[in-house]
């Protein structure tokens, strides 16, 4: 009886001989589980602060940070690291909500621009200081600024070296943003 699981369970069978010990485990389920906190907490707060989602926010994020407030759906897609339907049906939903609107690209009429609303700018407006809050008294407060600059190089370069191929823009912002390289993190 090896011991493959993540969990720390010994599997039966042919399972292929995993070089992982019970300290990486670990910081496996500590950095997942840190990041599932921070979310559902900002789920929570966002919900009950501003009467929107995490994904809702994120959108409106990504819309209210390029200059005139839109972006191609296959752009905030990437950005998100969202597969193409997820995006659909997630601004699809946020629309009839009025917080985006869709339209046709109007130089190739095959892409489509997604534009944050009005409702979509008051939630926003509502929602930026619940965030922030919810940064400063969950992360922020929490982590020395040595830690943070320490945390800050290795996501960078754990991204870096992650096989999906989205959020690549994304990745390279947020290493410009924390004045890091992003290929040389190590």
């Amino acid at each position: 009886m090896r011991d493959h699981g993540v969990s720390g369970r010994a599997y039966h069978g042919n399972m292929p001989d995993v070089d992982l010990d019970e300290r990486d485990r670990a910081l496996w389920r500590a950095l997942t589980l840190m990041g599932r906190r921070l979310v559902a907490g900002l789920e929570q707060r966002l919900q009950s602060q501003a009467a929107i989602s995490v994904p809702d926010f994120d959108i409106l994020t990504a819309l209210d940070a390029t200059e005139d407030g839109r972006l191609r759906a296959g752009s905030l897609g990437e950005l998100l690291g969202w597969e193409k339907s997820r995006t659909s049906h997630h601004v699809s939903r946020m629309e009839e909500r009025g917080l985006v609107r869709r339209f046709t690209c109007d130089e190739d009429h095959r892409g489509t621009w997604v534009e944050m609303g009005e409702a979509g700018r008051e939630a926003l407006d509502r929602a930026l200081p619940v965030f922030a809050a919810h940064l400063k008294d969950g992360l922020v407060d929490v982590v020395s600024p040595e830690e943070a600059e320490v945390a800050a190089r290795v996501a960078l370069r754990v991204l870096e070296a992650a096989p999906a191929s989205s959020c690549s823009a994304e990745i390279d912002r947020l290493a410009e943003e924390l004045g890091v390289s992003a290929t040389a993190t190590s």
